[in-house]
């Protein structure tokens, strides 16, 4: 590199010290990148360099800030020749991210279905590298195989495809996977025996559970359905159209993500309908767990309560038998007596 050449990289080397070393509770004085210059480039650069580079990097846009400049007040003001002067010293980058921002998606890392332990450590690295130096995730500490080991080498561009066909509102087709007892993704099959393809009209992605979805619309029925994205393989964006929401039943306005969650626990499919149930006070952190907090609570003597929520009863179903011994469903009636047989039928079981 010729000396023409090195004096360009200065300004890029000066942004490049100023990411990794500092952040809003590290900052550097020009004589401290002076020395990080000499050490981590081998360049040997005055005051006055440091200081012309760090104007320019700020004229450009970039997000640098010294003592004083978000507040006048924090400013070192000396006596000089000229009068006063303001000294300027503790420089820094201030990062996109905030580290507990940071800390948020690496988390959302840990827990993305699919992804090999190779994988997810290389994404929190990159992650890592959106702070300074002293930003640590802690990864070395943590077990990832706990996240799961069921492995779908193509997640990341099956959600680049889904992702593509919600922009521009195309079907996707794929063929999905079911969790055999060896504990591998199998294709499933369809009546011949061959990979069953599906076509669907994709809408949203949502995570529930510590899942990733898809809510989807398969074209022959006019209702919604889910599919786990880490189980979805050979996902295709197709040239045909997709299917507007509003065309199917219940839907004609549209979806509010949060109110079908609500009203989907656990995702299982079916219109909902007003359900009343009665527990214990005590259950109400289970309760908005599942349904959200935008429910009726009518409180009863014993500390009871009856709590009035719109949910699809299958979704209830499921989560009532959970708590058989602390829940009772009050309607709508053909629910309570699909409880009361699932009861049943469970009894018979350890009974026989």
């Amino acid at each position: 590199m010729t000396d023409r050449q090195s004096k360009k990289m200065i300004i890029i080397d000066i942004l490049n010290i100023l990411r990794k070393h500092t952040d809003e509770n590290h900052k550097l004085s020009q004589q401290q990148i002076q020395k990080l210059m000499e050490t981590e480039y081998g360049m040997k650069i005055d005051r006055k360099t440091v200081r012309r580079n760090l104007s320019k990097l700020i004229e450009l846009g970039f997000p640098i800030k010294y003592r004083g400049s978000e507040y006048e007040e924090d400013a070192i003001i000396r006596n000089g020749k000229n009068g006063e002067e303001t000294i300027l010293t503790d420089w820094y980058y201030e990062h996109e991210f905030l580290n507990g921002e940071l800390r948020l998606l690496i988390d959302n890392v840990l827990l993305t279905d699919g992804l090999s332990k190779k994988d997810r450590i290389s994404l929190i690295r990159r992650l890592e590298k959106l702070s300074s130096k002293y930003f640590h995730s802690e990864i070395s500490k943590i077990d990832t195989d706990i996240y799961g080991k069921i492995e779908n080498r193509e997640i990341i561009i099956t959600l680049e495809n889904i992702g593509n066909a919600i922009v521009t509102d195309r079907q996707i087709s794929f063929h999905y996977c079911d969790c055999g007892i060896d504990g591998k993704l199998h294709f499933r099959l369809d009546s011949s025996g061959k990979k069953k393809q599906y076509t669907v009209n994709p809408y949203q992605i949502i995570s529930r559970n510590g899942h990733s979805y898809l809510i989807c619309n398969l074209p022959q029925y006019n209702d919604l359905t889910h599919f786990r994205i880490d189980r979805i393989k050979d996902c295709e964006v197709l040239s045909s159209p997709l299917k507007s929401m509003r065309m199917l039943k219940g839907f004609e306005t549209g979806i509010r993500l949060s109110e079908y969650v609500r009203e989907h626990p656990n995702l299982w499919s079916g219109n909902s309908v007003h359900i009343t149930f009665q527990c214990k006070q005590y259950m109400m952190n289970d309760i908005t767990d599942n349904f959200g907090t935008d429910i009726r609570i009518e409180k009863l003597s014993n500390a009871m309560m009856k709590v009035h929520i719109q949910a699809s009863e299958s979704s209830v179903l499921h989560w009532a038998i959970q708590f058989a011994d602390e829940v009772e469903v009050l309607s709508p009636q053909n629910l309570r007596e699909q409880i009361a047989e699932t009861l049943r039928n469970a009894l018979r079981k350890y009974e026989s």
